[in-house]
């Protein structure tokens, strides 16, 4: 009986409960609904409106400005209302607006979808993310939180394949429905979860707290510099390829996509088992390491080496981050404590994208674009560890 009880006592808390996995697949139904559009809206808007690509461009970055316009928002709404309707009715609306693409007329009526597209995206990934960890037992909440992930990394690596293809053999209309359909079954999925019903509790008053985990300002300011350096990949690594000679760029993400998935595998449960700190240092430098070799590339070897080193030290960075804010945040300061992780990356992305764009245009080609994101990644590694880290061990309230 004696070793009995003790296997029972020393028995892990459940990490796949009915809760996380139906998050886990309805946020995979929502970014692949998001990924798979991602390469055919550019050619959908041009051929639909006869505008430019300068315009289309402008069009599609709005989804991005509604994402991060809502962010510290999303944050205080999860926090405060209700999870588990705040989290359907946004996921509804994000699915009504692949309706509005096929539907509307006018360009900037396509605009304004384009952009609610993107604010409801930025709630309704908030409410996921707080929803999952909330369901996370918090001795296991980096391998959780890892795992998670790897249902944003699935949507990635075979989202855009899979709407190209569609698009190419079949045409637009049935790329919309397919991610119309997919989102409906998310929705479905969002309305069995069994989330507690929030205690009614006298309202705090409002302060910036609310909005924004001031206390993960260095993990925040670290987080842009990391997507600043990854903004540039997601618009102009097939123009560096073409620059190089290199052909089959959609090959770069299938690598990161490759690198991310293995690594957060084995992240979630080192993290637990208190290597945070030295996981992400890890994966901070071997992130610059990637992009200078990425950089001065001048051969295919090279050239998908850093695609799978970026998605590799990627795999250490995301989940050691919004680990990091999590713990550093109450109980009843989650969903802030995720819009903040994520609103660092929307800002890096964007000032990385704008940024790279501007470099392009004023050399003439992108190896300088993707050295500035080396240094900037410097820059960041130097942060963390006389900053960031330091910052963390000193006022985490959790792990």
């Amino acid at each position: 009986m004696g070793y009995l009880i003790m296997a029972t006592t020393n028995e892990k808390p459940a990490l796949w409960t009915r809760t996380f996995v139906t998050v886990a697949a309805a946020n995979f139904l929502l970014f692949f609904s998001f990924y798979q559009l991602l390469p055919i809206l550019p050619l959908y808007i041009i051929d639909k409106f006869q505008t430019d690509n300068a315009t289309a461009g402008i069009i599609i970055s709005l989804y991005t400005i509604g994402a991060l316009a809502c962010r510290p928002f999303a944050g205080f709404l999860v926090d405060t209302l209700s999870r588990k309707p705040l989290y359907f009715w946004t996921f509804f609306a994000f699915t009504v607006c692949f309706v509005g693409y096929k539907v509307v007329g006018l360009l900037p009526i396509l605009a304004v979808v384009r952009f609610a597209h993107g604010l409801f995206f930025g709630i309704s990934s908030t409410a996921s993310n707080t929803v999952a960890i909330d369901a996370l037992p918090a001795s296991r909440r980096g391998e959780g939180i890892g795992y998670f992930g790897i249902s944003v990394n699935l949507a990635f690596a075979t989202g855009p394949m899979t709407g190209m293809f569609l698009y190419e053999a079949f045409g637009d209309t049935i790329v919309f429905a397919i991610s119309i359909i997919l989102c409906v079954i998310g929705l479905i999925l969002v309305q069995t979860l069994r989330i507690p019903r929030k205690e009614k509790k006298a309202h705090a008053p409002l302060s910036l707290d609310r909005f924004f985990l001031t206390r993960a300002v260095p993990q925040f300011a670290n987080f842009i510099f990391v997507g600043f350096a990854y903004g540039p990949v997601t618009n102009y690594i097939a123009l560096y390829a073409k620059e190089l000679g290199i052909g089959g760029s959609g090959w770069f993400y299938a690598l990161i996509a490759a690198g991310l998935i293995l690594n957060r595998i084995m992240t979630g449960r080192l993290i637990d088992r208190g290597y945070l700190i030295h996981l992400v240092g890890t994966g901070m430098t071997l992130n610059v390491i990637a992009y200078f070799i990425l950089t001065f590339s001048h051969g295919v070897a090279t050239f998908f080496i850093a695609a799978f080193l970026i998605g590799t030290s990627l795999g250490l960075i995301f989940p050691g981050y919004q680990t990091m804010c999590v713990n550093l945040a109450r109980h009843d300061q989650r969903g802030t404590a995720n819009s903040t992780y994520l609103s660092g990356w929307d800002i890096g992305i964007g000032a990385g994208i704008l940024t790279g764009g501007a470099m392009a245009n004023y050399f003439g080609m992108h190896r300088p674009v993707f050295l500035a994101c080396a240094i900037a990644l410097v820059i960041a590694d130097i942060l963390y560890f006389t900053w960031t880290s330091r910052h963390y061990l000193k006022n985490k309230l959790e792990g």
